[in-house]
């Protein structure tokens, strides 16, 4: 075992160790958890709307639904301290591959350390507990996989790409990502008249793979048009702030690969970090991809980590430090002279990974969350919702909360927006609530006769204008209903 994957597997830890602590809170978790259970009690995947009134029997496949039984087994095996043990398992597994694929063009800690210190910040804001977790975990594992087969010449591991992808497309609807990660490497290694062959055997086995799903071909369309149906709606969809603690890291490492690569050129790439041809087609594609849509942030500076964490340096002319010697080998053959950590004896290397692992699940069994975070949701107002009859007009993102603690209620809408309720329902929503003209029309249709809403909206005065009562309050929330 050498030096950094020791250090890989530290950071995994620190990372899992970190992420078992935090409550639940995400507001998807509550109908993805609802979505697998009903696939486990009616023992048939869910391929229709079950849980709303204005979308009832609707058909809708969100491309996910593996990961909602992972979620839905994980909860029943342990509660909510087993989605926090799933939640870290994911993210430890995701910050291991990530070190990996860093520490493969970096081994030199000083340098890799920042870059990747910041992409696990970035990947923080999509640590909630939803499907998406797995495309965290299995896009470093894939990118990790590739880069060992191109820099190291290790060519025997593609052979493990075809079956992560048959999983990840029943995980994730974003296993498109890890096609176009072996896509670009594909079309490097032709480009650069490398040994191609491999990858493109590994592209089109992958790209079958993929197919092994419920939608089958259909669910690479879906995932496509849920991108393009969903950014005018869905704030996670929407272009990053690069004001928000998210957004300045990821441009800081745009503008660090950016100015490295100027002062660098090709031939200074291909020295520093093998490839030159393989950046680029790497970077510009998912650097544009997380311009365009914040929740593909993180993706954007896992391919941006490496990148940055090797070419800095060689800008900055340093070279690789005491204790890192110069391979021979295919990595040189592509023009790089990589520096190689120092080895580790194997019985310590097993006994700091036992010891690594016993502290996360000390971790786990002295401070994992035993208790969703539930100050987002109406709580208070489930009793008084239960004892009422009449559908119902909810929040956007109290809608899957409702799903599952208040299933007697079909919701007006939920997190699934893309998938069931654009542009149609939300737009009604937001007519209603914002008293936009016509506002009356969609309570009307829909005969809505209780409205859960935040006490700031417009038209929450104005039902009470209306001669609607209130059932119950609170800070975060007003419960209507129809005289």
């Amino acid at each position: 075992m050498r030096a950094t994957t020791l250090l890989a597997a530290v950071v995994a830890a620190l990372a899992a160790a970190f992420a078992v602590t935090l409550p639940a809170s995400d507001p998807d978790l509550f109908w993805h958890l609802a979505s697998g259970d009903w696939m486990l009690d009616h023992g048939r995947l869910l391929d229709h709307d079950v849980f709303s009134f204005t979308r009832a029997g609707a058909p809708y496949a969100s491309g996910q639904w593996l990961g909602q039984l992972a979620l839905a087994l994980a909860f029943r095996a342990g509660g909510w301290v087993g989605i926090d043990v799933l939640r870290a398992a994911l993210v430890g597994t995701g910050a291991f591959f990530l070190a990996r694929a860093v520490l493969r063009v970096q081994p030199h800690p000083a340098w890799a350390t920042p870059p990747l210190l910041v992409t696990l910040l970035v990947t923080k804001t999509v640590w909630g507990d939803r499907p998406q977790l797995f495309t965290l975990a299995l896009f470093p594992l894939v990118l990790d996989l590739l880069l060992a087969a191109r820099l190291d010449g290790r060519l025997r591991r593609l052979a493990l790409v075809p079956p992560l992808l048959v999983l990840w497309a029943n995980l994730h609807g974003a296993f498109p990502a890890g096609l176009a990660l072996v896509a670009v490497f594909t079309i490097e290694a032709a480009l650069a008249r490398a040994r191609w062959r491999p990858f493109a055997l590994a592209l089109a086995a992958a790209a079958l793979a993929s197919q092994l799903n419920p939608a089958s071909g259909r669910a690479l369309g879906w995932a496509v048009g849920y991108v393009a149906t969903s950014w005018g709606y869905i704030v996670e969809e929407r272009p990053p702030d690069i004001l928000t603690g998210p957004g300045l890291a990821f441009a800081a490492l745009l503008l660090a690969a950016l100015a490295s690569a100027l002062a660098l050129g090709r031939e200074g790439v291909g020295r520093a970090l093998g490839a030159p041809l393989l950046w680029p087609g790497l970077v510009v594609p998912f650097a544009l991809l997380g311009l365009a849509i914040q929740r593909q942030l993180p993706l954007a500076c896992v391919v941006l980590a490496p990148f940055v964490a090797g070419a800095v340096p060689a800008a900055l002319g340093r070279v690789p430090g005491p204790g890192a010697a110069p391979a021979l080998g295919p990595a040189s053959a592509l023009g790089r002279v990589p520096a190689l950590a120092p080895l580790v004896p194997r019985r310590l290397g097993v006994l700091a990974a036992l010891a690594l692992a016993g502290a996360v699940g000390a971790t786990a069994a002295l401070a994992a969350a035993r208790a969703p975070d539930l100050t987002a949701y109406p709580a208070g107002a489930l009793p008084a919702l239960r004892a009422a009859s009449g559908n119902l007009l909810n929040e956007y993102d109290w809608g899957g909360f409702l799903i599952r603690e208040a299933p007697e209620h079909p919701v007006f809408l939920d997190g699934r927006g893309a998938l069931l309720y654009v542009p149609g329902v939300l737009d009604e929503f937001e007519r209603a609530v914002r008293l936009r003209p016509g506002f009356r029309a969609p309570l009307v249709e829909h005969d809505i006769r209780l409205a859960l809403l935040r006490p700031e909206r417009p038209l929450v005065e104005a039902l009470r204008g209306d001669g609607w009562r209130t059932l119950a309050s609170g800070d975060r929330f007003v419960l209507l209903e129809r005289p």
